[in-house]
C-alpha cells in the first residue's frame, strides 16, 4: 500500500510539472510571468528534477514563452533539483511551495545550479496554489508602554557624585538621576518602534533596476563595457537623488534608510530574490512578517526580480567560475556560510573625516588627485568618489528642503506645532551644512553621522556596518556645546539635550530590519544588522580615553533598551577606572544584555601582534559582533564567513561522508573501525577533514570577492575608507590601508568535548568501541544509556581539567597557522576568531548526534563558552577560556554567560560580584564578556507570554535579539545554557 502511494504521488508531480506548462504557455496573464513584452524579460531556464538514487527524472524547459515538460533527463539543465529518494518526493509534493528551499536545509532536497531560477520556479507554483500578495493596512499593534506592567522591565541607577576617568563636565558620570520618563519624546518613539510592523520596502531595488534598465549594466547604452567602479557610482548617485527624504512625526534626526517608518530594505543584486517564492506570504509567516502590498510585490516580480536573475553575486560567480565545489558545498548550509552573497560590510568607516572635514573638503581631494592620477583606473575611481559624494549632498539638500516644507504646512499658532516649525527649521539649517561642512556641533555631528549613514546603506545592505567609536567622535563637540552654557542650569540642560540626541540616533538605527528569508528565519532568525557602537578604552597614546559622552551614550543606551546599536565597550585594566566597570556591569544588569565588555589591553597586544602599529591598534573599535577594525583604515569583512568545526568530525567519523547530508564530502580519511590505531591517528582524519574544508572556504570567499570586484564596488564607503583616497582604489581592489578577511569558527567546544570522549573512552580506558559510539550516534543515543552515562562521566571543556584545554589550543593553532597564511583576493591575510552569531543554532540543526553526547539536531554551544553542564562553577568556565592563546584568535571571540542575580541581593551587592567576576577573567587574559543576566524562568515565561516581553532582549553570540522574535530552536537554546547566580 504504501509503494502504491508513494507511486501514485510521484506520477501526480509529474502531471502537475505537465499542467504548470500548459498553463504558462497558453494562458495569457500567467505567460506573461515568463514572458513579459513589456519588460522585455524573457525567462528562459531547463530544470532537472529526480532523485538521488535516479529513480526518477523529470525535466522542464522554459524557452522563448513556451514551456514544456517530460520524463527523461536533459543536457546541460541550469538548475537540477536532487530529492533524497521517491518515498520524500510524494512526502514533499503538495505542501506549500514556497517552502520548498526549506528542504534543503533537512537535505531532503539539494539543488545544483542557478539559485534565482529555483526561486522563480517556486513563485511561478505558488501562483496555481493562488499565493498572491493581499491588500493589509500597514500594521501596528497597540502603543503600550513596553517598560512598565507585571513583566516590566526594573532599572536601577547608582550615583557617582564625583569625577572619573577623562570626564569633564558631568557631576555624577553615572547619570542615575535620569529614567525614560525624563525623555517623553524618546519613551513615545520607542513605544512606537515596538508597536509597528516591518514593512518591506522596494524603494532601493526599484530605483536601481529603473537606473540600469535605461543606462545600462554589462555595457552602456552606447554598447562600451563600463567601469564597475564609474557605474556603480553614477547608480548610487541615481538612488540618492531619488530616494524619497523622509522625516517622521517627532524625530530630532532626519532622514530614513527606507521610504517606511520601519523598512526592509531589499538588495536583489545580493540575496533579494530569494524572497520571490514568499511575496505571496510574507505578511502572514509566523514568524517576523513583513508588511508588503500586492502592487509592491508585483513591481518585485514583474521589474526587479527578473533583472538580477542573473546579475547577483551568487549567480556571477558561478557562471564566471564554472559553478565550482566549493560554491555547490556553501549552498548546502551545513559546512560553511559565506557573507559575500549578502553583503560586504563587517567594517567600521571613516566618520571622523565626515565630522571634522566634511564631504565637500573630501570631494576637493578626489578632484586634486584626479589631475594628478597616473592611469585610466585611478582616474575613474577619482570621479567615481566624486559622483557618490554629489548623491549624498543631493540627499542632505532634500532633506532640508523637507523640513523647511513640513515646516512651511504646519501653524505656529498652535503651541505644539510652533515648536515643531523650530525643530524643522534647525534640522533644514543643519543639512544644509552637513555632512558637506565640518560639524559644529554635536547635533550637526549626529546628524551628518545618520546621512552618510544612511547613503553607505544605499551602497550596501548593512550588515554590521559600524559606527565606531561614537564618544571619540562627539566628545570635542560636547565640550564646545558646553561652553556655551553660562550657569549650572544651562550646563544640565545641555547634558539632557545630548542625552536626547544620542538617543535620537539610536532610535534612527532602528529604524530597519534586515531582509531574512523564511528559511532564514529557520537558521538565524531576529538577527539584527549589529549597527555596532564603540565606547571607552584608550586614545591613540594610551591614555584613559572614558570621557562624558561614553556615560551619556552608555545612559541612552540603558534606558532605551534597544537591540541595535550592538553596544561594545571596552576595559582596560590599570588605566580606565574600576567605576567605569562597575557602571558598564550596572547597564548590562539593567538591559539584561548589553554592553560587550571587551579587554581592550588584550585586544592591542593582539592587533600589535598581527603587524598594526600600537597608535592604530589603539583605535581599534568593534564590528558585527566582537570583531576589531581598525577605525576607518580597515577593511577587514571581519564575518566573510562562518565555519562549521563540527562537520570535519563527523565527516572523519564517516570516512568523508556527512551523515545528515548524506553524501561524501571530503577525502576519504579511512574506517574508523579498523584504520585509526592510536588517537592521533583519528585526530588527524580530523584535521585532515578541516583542512579540506578551509580551502573549500578560501577559494569560495576568493572568487566571490573577484565578483564584487565585477558587480558591485563600493566608491562611497572606499572614500571614507583610509588608504583608498592615497591609493586612488576602490576598497574592493585593496584600496584600505589595511587589508584582512575575517573568519569565524563555529563550535569549538562542540569538537573538543567529542575528542575527548573519543580519546578517553574508545582508546586510553578502552571501554567503548568505534562500532558502538557510531550506532549510538545513529540512533540518537535512544537505547544507549549506558553509552549516555559513560559520556556524561568525561571531563568536558570548562570543568576545570586542563586536558581539554590543551586540546583547544591544539585546534587553534592548526586553524591559525593555515588562514593566516592564506592570501584574500585583495592582497591581504585571513584571521581567525571564535564567535558565532546565530550558527551555533543553524549548524546544530542540520547535523547529526556527536560523540560528546549532544542529540541530532540540537543547538551546538555558542562561541568559545562551554557546554552546558561542563561544570557547575563560573570559575572553571572562565579559566577554560581565559586559558586559551589569544594570539591565536585575533578576531576576537564570543564568551557568553547566563549570569543571574539572586533576587535576594541588594543592588551594590550585585554589582560587586559581577565587577569582581569581570575584573578576574581579564586578569587572567580573557578578551571578551557578555552575558544575559536573565533567569531561565523569565526566558520561558516570555515563550509563554510574548506579548508582555517585547522588550527583552537576549545576547545570543556576539549581538543582541528580542527573545520572542526568535525561533524557537533558539529560544531553547538560550534556555538550556548554564546559569549562574551572580552571588
Amino acid at each position: 500500500m504504501k509503494n502504491i502511494r508513494i507511486e501514485v504521488s510521484v506520477l501526480a508531480f509529474k502531471l502537475s510539472l505537465k499542467l504548470l506548462a500548459i498553463i504558462l504557455t497558453h494562458i495569457p496573464r500567467f505567460r506573461r510571468e515568463i514572458y513579459n513584452p513589456r519588460t522585455g524579460d524573457v525567462f528562459n531556464a531547463r530544470f532537472q528534477f529526480g532523485t538521488r538514487d535516479g529513480a526518477v527524472h523529470v525535466f522542464m524547459i522554459f524557452e522563448n514563452g513556451k514551456v514544456r515538460s517530460g520524463s527523461g533527463s536533459i543536457a546541460n539543465p541550469d538548475t537540477t533539483v536532487a530529492y533524497r529518494d521517491k518515498e520524500t518526493l510524494a512526502r514533499l509534493f503538495g505542501k506549500n511551495p514556497e517552502e520548498s528551499i526549506d528542504y534543503l536545509l533537512t537535505n531532503e532536497m539539494s539543488s545544483t545550479g542557478n539559485m534565482s531560477y529555483l526561486t522563480k520556479f517556486t513563485y511561478l507554483t505558488t501562483l496555481l496554489s493562488g499565493k498572491r500578495a493581499k491588500v493589509v493596512p500597514p500594521s501596528l499593534r497597540p502603543i503600550i508602554d513596553i517598560d512598565q506592567g507585571v513583566k516590566r522591565r526594573r532599572m536601577v541607577n547608582e550615583h557617582l557624585n564625583r569625577t572619573a576617568d577623562a570626564v569633564q563636565v558631568l557631576e555624577d558620570p553615572y547619570l542615575g538621576k535620569y529614567t525614560l520618563d525624563d525623555f517623553p519624546r524618546l519613551k513615545a518613539l520607542k513605544n512606537r518602534r515596538f508597536a509597528l510592523n516591518p514593512a518591506l520596502c522596494i524603494e532601493r531595488a526599484h530605483l536601481l533596476t529603473q537606473y540600469h534598465r535605461a543606462y545600462g549594466f554589462e555595457k552602456t547604452a552606447q554598447g562600451a563595457p563600463f567601469d564597475p567602479t564609474l557605474r556603480q557610482a553614477h547608480a548610487m548617485r541615481y538612488v540618492m537623488e531619488h530616494k524619497r527624504p523622509m522625516i517622521f512625526e517627532g524625530h530630532l534626526i532626519p532622514g530614513s534608510t527606507t521610504s517606511k517608518e520601519v523598512g526592509v530594505p531589499i538588495y536583489p543584486e545580493f540575496i533579494g530574490t530569494l524572497i520571490w517564492p514568499e511575496l505571496g506570504s510574507i505578511g502572514t509567516r509566523p514568524l517576523n512578517p513583513c508588511d508588503l502590498s500586492p502592487e509592491e510585490a508585483e513591481i518585485l516580480n514583474a521589474e526587479v526580480f527578473p533583472f538580477w536573475m542573473e546579475r547577483n553575486i551568487r549567480e556571477h560567480t558561478r557562471k564566471r567560475f564554472g559553478n565550482p565545489l566549493s560554491q555547490q558545498l556553501e549552498e548546502r548550509f551545513v559546512l560553511y556560510f559565506m557573507m559575500k552573497n549578502n553583503a560586504i560590510s563587517h567594517t567600521v568607516p571613516d566618520f571622523k573625516t565626515v565630522i571634522n572635514e566634511g564631504l565637500d573638503a573630501l570631494r576637493a581631494k578626489a578632484v586634486a588627485k584626479e589631475r594628478k592620477a597616473d592611469t585610466l583606473e585611478q582616474r575613474n575611481f577619482y570621479q567615481a568618489v566624486q559622483v557618490v559624494i554629489d548623491g549624498v549632498l543631493s540627499y542632505a539638500r532634500h532633506l532640508s528642503q523637507e523640513a523647511s516644507l513640513q515646516a512651511a504646512g504646519l501653524n505656529p499658532q498652535d503651541p505644539a506645532q510652533a515648536e515643531r516649525i523650530t525643530e524643522l527649521t534647525e534640522m533644514a539649517r543643519i543639512c544644509a551644512r552637513v555632512p558637506a561642512t565640518p560639524a559644529g556641533s554635536v547635533y550637526e555631528a549626529l546628524t551628518a553621522i545618520w546621512i552618510t549613514f544612511t547613503c553607505l546603506q544605499i551602497e550596501n545592505a548593512n550588515s554590521a556596518l559600524s559606527i565606531g567609536r561614537l564618544d571619540q567622535l562627539l566628545q570635542p563637540l560636547f565640550l564646545k556645546d558646553i561652553t556655551q552654557a553660562r550657569t549650572k542650569k544651562q550646563r544640565e540642560a545641555v547634558v539632557k539635550r545630548t542625552i536626547e540626541l544620542v538617543g535620537s540616533l539610536f532610535l534612527r538605527f532602528n529604524d530597519h530590519d534586515p531582509l531574512v528569508p523564511n528559511v532564514g528565519n529557520k537558521l538565524f532568525g531576529g538577527t539584527s544588522s549589529d549597527d555596532t557602537v564603540t565606547v571607552g578604552g584608550v586614545d591613540g597614546q594610551g591614555n584613559n580615553a572614558v570621557n562624558d559622552m561614553t556615560y551619556i551614550i552608555l545612559k541612552a543606551a540603558e534606558m532605551l533598551c534597544f537591540q541595535d546599536p550592538n553596544l561594545n565597550a571596552k576595559y582596560y585594566p590599570g588605566v580606565n577606572s574600576k567605576e567605569y566597570l562597575r557602571r558598564l556591569c550596572e547597564v548590562n544588569l539593567n538591559m539584561a544584555a548589553s554592553p560587550i565588555i571587551q579587554n581592550d589591553k588584550a585586544m592591542i597586544e593582539v592587533l600589535v601582534n598581527e603587524g598594526f602599529p600600537v597608535e592604530d591598534a589603539r583605535d581599534w573599535s568593534a564590528t558585527g559582533c566582537v570583531e576589531p577594525s581598525i577605525s576607518g583604515r580597515h577593511y577587514g569583512h571581519t564575518n566573510c564567513m562562518m565555519l562549521n568545526l563540527v562537520a570535519p568530525l563527523e565527516m572523519a567519523l564517516n570516512n568523508g561522508v556527512h551523515p545528515v547530508m548524506g553524501d561524501k564530502i571530503g577525502p576519504q580519511t579511512g574506517d574508523v573501525c579498523r584504520d585509526f590505531p592510536t588517537y592521533q591517528d583519528f585526530l588527524m582524519a580530523y584535521k585532515t577533514q578541516l583542512m579540506f574544508l578551509m580551502e573549500q572556504s578560501v577559494e569560495i570567499n576568493n572568487y566571490m570577492g573577484r565578483a564584487h570586484q565585477d558587480l558591485h564596488p563600493t566608491p562611497l564607503l572606499s572614500a571614507l575608507m583610509g588608504g583608498a583616497l592615497e591609493k586612488g582604489r576602490d576598497i574592493i581592489y585593496g584600496g584600505a590601508q589595511y587589508n584582512t578577511s575575517g573568519v569565524a569558527l563555529v563550535s569549538i567546544s562542540d569538537v573538543i568535548d567529542s575528542l575527548m570522549v573519543i580519546k578517553k573512552l574508545v582508546y586510553e580506558q578502552g571501554r567503548l568501541d568505534f562500532t558502538t559510539l557510531l550506532a549510538a550516534l545513529e540512533a540518537d543515543f535512544e537505547g544507549y544509556d549506558q553509552v549516555a552515562k559513560m559520556i556524561a562521566r568525561v571531563p568536558k571543556f570548562g570543568s576545570g581539567e586542563e586536558e581539554p584545554i590543551a586540546m583547544g589550543r591544539d585546534i587553534m593553532d592548526f586553524c591559525y597557522d593555515y588562514y593566516t597564511a592564506q592570501e584574500n583576493y585583495r592582497g591581504g591575510k585571513y584571521q581567525p576568531g571564535y564567535y558565532s552569531n546565530s550558527y551555533h543554532v543553524g549548524f546544530g540543526m542540520l547535523s547529526g548526534a556527536l560523540p560528546s553526547g549532544r542529540k541530532k539536531g540540537k543547538a551546538f554551544t555558542p562561541g568559545l563558552s562551554p557546554a552546558p553542564g561542563a561544570s557547575d562553577n563560573l570559575l572553571d568556565n572562565m579559566h577554560a577560556v581565559a586559558s586559551l592563546d589569544r594570539f591565536k584568535m585575533p578576531l576576537n571571540l564570543s564568551f557568553n554567560i547566563k549570569l543571574v542575580p539572586h533576587p535576594g541581593d541588594p543592588h551594590a551587592t550585585t554589582l560587586d560580584i559581577f565587577s569582581g567576576y569581570v575584573e578576574s577573567y581579564f586578569e587572567l587574559g580573557g578578551m571578551q564578556w557578555q552575558c544575559n543576566m536573565i533567569s531561565t524562568e523569565t526566558m520561558r515565561d516570555a515563550m509563554a507570554n510574548p506579548d508582555e516581553y517585547r522588550w527583552l532582549i537576549v545576547r545570543i553570540s556576539g549581538y543582541n535579539a528580542y527573545f520572542v522574535k526568535l525561533n524557537r530552536n533558539m529560544q531553547e537554546e538560550l534556555i538550556e545554557r548554564s546559569e549562574f547566580a551572580c552571588r
